[in-house]
């Protein structure tokens, strides 16, 4: 992927061209990753004229990687003033390619919700970071996606976290990859605010993965809010969470961090 100039990005930080598959509205950025390999972040920023930046939003895909699906909720979120980055934590090794899949050439090995893989996400973080030019940031992962955010503030990461159907105990109803963790058993490491939203049928990952980190949080006390929806989806998959993810991201962000008074 070459390389296109960019003013706005932060050391380690470069802009590149579209990725195959990508929507032409949105910027491009690659990053550094462990093992010479580098991730890929597309951002969003908020519409405004001068005044203070608003806080940052990182959006985690789960094991279907980076599709259209999450360039376009970055969208609706920058409508209501967010600055957002939608990334690759691993690379798009799809045997059956699809228009809706976001390439993510060069990116790391998928290797789940592993101590392995949380390098990975830090490479992400700081990304979406250097190219948003902002040190605060709220990690909203889905599925699996919502289980490395997870583990990652587990292991001291600073960043509120949204998991949206996180896999949590290190299984779904479709299995297992190796190495996977239990994130519920180590939940006492969290100490950054948590918002967890599940479908309380979802047929990939059980419900009950949320309710369990949900318990395990308030008993430390840590910041946690939950929400369960009746229906059987998983993340963005399920409509019903969908349209309430704008207004359930938004209200977390600014809570926790500064938003404009705008």
């Amino acid at each position: 992927m070459s390389t296109a100039s960019s003013a706005d990005a932060g050391e380690g930080t470069e802009r590149v061209q579209r990725p195959a598959h990508a929507p032409a509205d949105t910027k491009w950025y690659a990053h550094p990753a462990p093992g010479g390999h580098q991730v890929l972040v597309g951002v969003v920023r908020a519409r405004r004229s001068g005044g203070a930046r608003p806080p940052a939003v990182l959006l985690v895909p789960g094991t279907d990687g980076l599709t259209t699906a999450y360039t376009a909720f970055a969208h609706q979120l920058a409508a209501v003033g967010l600055d957002v980055g939608a990334g690759c934590w691993f690379a798009d090794e799809s045997t059956t390619p699809s228009r809706r899949r976001i390439a993510c050439a060069d990116g790391p090995t998928f290797k789940g919700v592993s101590d392995a893989a949380v390098p990975d996400l830090d490479a992400l973080a700081q990304a979406t970071k250097d190219a948003l030019q902002t040190d605060r940031l709220v990690v909203v992962g889905f599925s699996r996606g919502g289980g490395i955010a997870m583990l990652r503030a587990s292991l001291g990461a600073d960043e509120p976290v949204v998991s949206v159907s996180g896999m949590l105990e290190g299984r779904t109803d479709f299995g297992a990859v190796r190495g996977e963790v239990d994130v519920v058993a180590r939940a006492t490491g969290v100490h950054v605010p948590v918002l967890l939203l599940h479908a309380d049928a979802d047929p990939v990952v059980p419900v009950q993965q949320a309710r369990d980190m949900e318990q395990v949080l308030r008993a430390h006390g840590v910041a946690v809010t939950a929400k369960y929806y009746p229906g059987t989806g998983n993340g963005l998959a399920d409509q019903t969470i969908r349209r309430d993810l704008v207004p359930q991201v938004a209200a977390f962000t600014c809570a926790h961090l500064r938003c404009p008074t705008s």
